[in-house]
């Protein structure tokens, strides 16, 4: 992946991130918000629109000449190679409905691929980030323990198979998706349903072997995470379904129509 920004960047956009999860975990535990609803009809909160306005107002600062693209945000159009994609509250459903499951999500795209990302999750499990620095090193942050680490992804275990999802994913799907690609898993494997970008969390961390989504999912969901799985050798693939077939397609490319996913797939066996 190109390196397109310097450790003081990447300093500075983690630090925005912290501040970003303050004021989201502020809201969060004091229940102090309002919500709203879009157009789409889907739900947004006040901490969702605060937050988006302190990482655009930041951003811009600390990379000038990059555009910014937000979930929250209006800018859509332009020319450039490169753009960061901002979900200021990934898993708005989960921080309304006091779930934990939410985190802040920033990626830069360069040339239609993710080659920055950042996920913090301020409340989950303590508190917790993971990110690439500008030696495209993986790295891990406990808010706990205020520790830094470096990740080195080890091999999984092939006894056992778990699969990691979405909430509202069907269990039916996944074991139609299990009998066709891993039919000696079929009586041995375990589903992980969380919300947000925590689940690439989970296969980062091994905790999970394949993270599969059949839901439609927005760019700015997934560009952190993507960008993360590729520097441990993992590939965010577009899955494809058709007359109760799955198959597999390329790996998912950024600055589509609309920013809109097809079903994915990361393939984390050994």
């Amino acid at each position: 992946m190109q390196n397109i920004l310097n450790q003081w960047q990447i300093n500075e956009i983690f630090n925005l991130a912290l501040k970003a999860g303050e004021i989201a975990k502020d809201a969060f535990l004091n229940n102090n918000f309002k919500i709203y609803t879009k157009d789409d009809k889907s739900k947004v909160s006040s901490t969702d629109l605060e937050i988006s306005q302190l990482i655009i107002q930041n951003l811009s600062k600390i990379c000038p000449n990059i555009p910014i693209v937000c979930e929250e945000g209006s800018n859509r159009e332009f020319n450039d190679n490169s753009f960061f994609l901002i979900d200021p509250i990934d898993g708005t459903s989960s921080f309304i409905n006091n779930v934990d499951e939410f985190c802040i999500n920033i990626a830069l795209i360069h040339n239609n691929k993710p080659v920055f990302g950042l996920i913090y999750a301020p409340i989950y499990q303590g508190g917790i980030a993971v990110f690439n620095n500008h030696l495209n090193e993986v790295i891990f942050y406990s808010h706990q323990t205020q520790k830094f680490k470096k990740i080195n992804r080890h091999k999984s275990s092939n006894n056992h198979l778990t699969i990691v999802t979405s909430i509202r994913t069907k269990n039916e799907d996944v074991n139609n998706f299990v009998k066709q690609y891993y039919p000696n898993f079929l009586d041995n494997y375990s589903l992980l349903k969380l919300s947000s970008a925590i689940k690439f969390i989970k296969i980062i961390d091994n905790s999970a072997q394949i993270y599969l989504h059949f839901r439609k999912s927005m760019e700015w969901d997934i560009a952190s995470g993507h960008a993360i799985i590729n520097l441990i050798n993992l590939h965010l693939i577009n899955l494809n379904y058709e007359n109760n077939y799955f198959s597999l397609g390329d790996e998912l490319q950024y600055k589509k129509n609309n920013f809109i996913n097809n079903r994915f797939i990361i393939n984390a066996l050994n």
